[in-house]
């Protein structure tokens, strides 16, 4: 989503909190692309609950679980929305900042993040070794000044070779994917042999799991004594476009979080053998583990070891 979009949702957001305090809507609110998703989540929020006294708008801020504060009869709960304009859409696990497993205290003393890990091996370096292998790269590219934008015309120009079959770029790319997978196995092996903070791989697990997946959010919230018992005070609405009309439905993140917290007496992360991700499993009463989410190394453009290094999240609860 960008950042227009984003913006738009999040003044879809404030139009929300103004129908639930009675405020009235200015031409521009009216105006904005949400605007029969806010009327309809506004009143599915008023259906539910009928005895609102505030409702306040969180926005952006990175101390809390949800958009929306809501104060009603006594109770204080968080409203997150996700809005669509097709059938569905609730939100997947989704793709995180490369080094959230140490940013995000996983582990304890403080271990090398991937990014860190990464320049100790010199990777750019290598990696440039390797693409300065073919010697005939057309003059823009060679022309190009910054080091980093090189590297990335060099390997997109080899890329597009390789769909030709050229067997040199393919030999150049396939060289830096085996060598960079080396170097991501050899990252998991690394952490490893760290000692885990089973408290906030819970927490993390949690987090991923209401579809938390902002750098800062992430940071924020899995440092707050507060979190379990936000978590459980909030629901999601979320909005799909159905026959012309707008549908919306809430799930109770609360009570997920609680079945979750029932289910599981830890939570670990396991590494498997010669692969380039790991996993978080909760550890059952009985000491037997559960996948819960794979959590991968990966690149996200052009190719492995290229550009764009991130956390790829799978969810395996079926």
């Amino acid at each position: 989503m960008g950042k227009h979009e984003r913006q738009k949702i999040e003044e879809a957001e404030k139009i929300i909190v103004k129908i639930l305090n009675s405020q009235k809507l200015t031409t521009s609110d009216r105006e904005n692309y949400w605007i029969d998703h806010a009327f309809a989540i506004a009143k599915k929020i008023k259906e539910d609950f009928p005895y609102i006294k505030i409702a306040r708008h969180l926005g952006n801020r990175y101390d809390n679980t949800g958009d929306i504060l809501i104060l009603s009869n006594k109770r204080e709960f968080f409203i997150e929305t996700k809005m669509s304009d097709t059938k569905t859409g609730i939100g997947t696990k989704a793709n995180i900042g490369q080094d959230a497993l140490t940013e995000n205290l996983l582990f304890e003393n403080n271990p090398k993040s991937w990014s860190e890990f990464r320049r100790d091996k010199k990777h750019e370096e290598w990696v440039n070794d390797y693409l300065n292998h073919f010697v005939k790269y057309p003059k823009y590219i060679l022309k190009i000044t910054n080091p980093i934008l090189q590297k990335e015309e060099k390997a997109r120009y080899l890329r597009e070779l390789k769909k030709k079959k050229n067997k040199t770029a393919e030999n150049i790319l396939n060289l830096i994917h085996e060598r960079d997978k080396k170097e991501k196995i050899e990252y998991l092996n690394y952490l490893k042999g760290q000692k885990q903070r089973k408290e906030m791989i819970k927490k993390f697990f949690v987090l991923i799991t209401l579809g938390i997946h902002k750098k800062d959010v992430l940071e924020n919230l899995i440092k707050s004594n507060n979190f379990f018992q936000e978590a459980q005070n909030l629901f999601v609405y979320y909005s799909n476009i159905f026959q012309g009309k707008v549908i919306v439905h809430k799930e109770d993140v609360g009570e997920k979080v609680r079945k979750i917290m029932e289910r599981f007496l830890d939570f670990a992360i396991i590494f498997p053998k010669d692969v380039t991700h790991c996993k978080i499993v909760g550890i059952k009463k009985d000491g037997s583990r559960e996948p819960l989410l794979q959590i991968v190394l990966h690149w996200k453009n052009i190719a492995q070891g290229i550009k764009t290094p991130c956390l790829n999240i799978f969810d395996l609860t079926g």
